[in-house]
């Protein structure tokens, strides 16, 4: 057993320990940011069995119906983060760094981004010629996940959104133009493109929480709890992305 910051009056068992420990090295360590998600990812979820995760996704889906419209890895990712996050309050181990858990409800924005809007997007590039994309440092990194599958994340994705709304080659690029086309079946696409829509909101989720998350900073259990809120509380972003992109939800 040890302590949490010097009060013994707050004990941490080994296995909390070290998993504060794992955390640290991650993020301390020399890999490139989506390696390092990636493991703080594959920690979150050996973290939580599998009755823990199936609770949590019961909770989900009973506590916001909307969560019914998610994809199964999105909700999945959602109630892993929450499995965790109830084991560590029922431990009263609210000091630990939440890190792993953030990087989670990161990751289940991701999942849906890329099902609700890259995925299409790659679907109707799929016999084009993609030479000038990938000519375009704006759009290379899309063009690269369309003709080839390399991963795209959330922050490469908000870039590709903002530039096909700035850049000077939009009128010759495939992929702006199969964008526009998408957006006029999308039933509120606009919040994809305004100033304080998709691109600010993703900004704001990886400034303050992702970033210093899949870094040195210790992210507490109220930053958790904050983060939880943009991504799925009243108008988190994964709602808004729904009823941005899927015509159901007119």
């Amino acid at each position: 057993m040890v302590s949490i910051r010097d009060e013994w009056g707050l004990l941490l068992c080994n296995g909390c320990y070290g998993r504060l420990l794992s955390i640290w090295e991650i993020k301390a360590g020399d890999l490139e940011d989506s390696d390092r998600h990636a493991e703080l990812i594959r920690l979150l979820v050996g973290l939580s069995g599998e009755a823990d995760v199936e609770q949590a996704r019961t909770v989900l889906l009973a506590r916001d119906s909307r969560s019914t419209l998610l994809s199964a890895p999105a909700l999945t990712m959602l109630a892993t983060a929450e499995a965790v996050a109830d084991g560590f309050a029922v431990k009263m181990a609210t000091e630990l760094d939440w890190s792993a858990a953030i990087i989670g409800l990161c990751k289940a924005v991701e999942l849906e981004a890329l099902r609700l809007i890259c995925d299409p997007l790659r679907h109707a590039v799929s016999d084009l010629d993609l030479a000038t994309d990938l000519a375009d440092r704006d759009f290379r990194r899309m063009a690269q996940f369309c003709k080839k599958g390399k991963p795209i994340e959330l922050g490469t994705l908000a870039h590709f959104m903002e530039a096909t709304t700035r850049s000077q080659n939009t009128g010759t690029s495939p992929l702006a133009s199969a964008l526009r086309s998408l957006a006029l079946q999308w039933p509120r696409a606009d919040w994809l493109f305004e100033a304080d829509g998709f691109v600010a909101q993703v900004r704001t989720l990886t400034k303050n929480y992702r970033n210093p998350a899949a870094h040195t900073a210790l992210l507490s259990h109220a930053e958790y709890r904050s983060c939880v809120e943009v991504v799925r509380g009243k108008d988190g972003l994964l709602w808004k992305m729904l009823t941005s992109v899927d015509s159901t939800r007119r």
